[in-house]
């Protein structure tokens, strides 16, 4: 036979934080301690927090440098697929084959 318990089941609350943990490089970590260190060279104030310093960092950051982080991220073979991608958009329909080779071709004329 089943024992029925009453059991009073408690769920525990979360407590919401506003922060979260991010990775840094050890170059990055070494500019943030710096900055700080040169923000907080003051004989009055409060001391300079990081994230004081990271939030108003990443206010300034324009459309442009997400951007430009954007290309630097691009790997060859992405940029030959975008370059495949725009020959296709001017000529019609081709094979990639045929691209590497308009590709080829165009290269070598440039180095004879």
């Amino acid at each position: 036979m089943e024992q029925n318990s009453n059991q009073i089941v408690t769920k525990e609350k979360k407590t919401q934080t506003n922060s979260f943990s991010v990775r840094v490089t050890k170059n990055g970590q070494k500019k943030l301690s710096n900055l700080l260190t040169k923000a907080n060279k003051k004989d009055y104030g409060k001391k300079i927090k990081g994230h004081q310093l990271l939030e108003l960092g990443l206010s300034l950051i324009t459309d442009s440098h997400i951007k430009e982080i954007q290309e630097k991220s691009l790997s060859n073979a992405d940029l030959i697929e975008l370059k495949f991608r725009d020959y296709v958009k001017k000529n019609g329909k081709v094979s990639k084959d045929d691209f590497l080779g308009v590709l080829l071709k165009n290269s070598q004329s440039e180095v004879a």
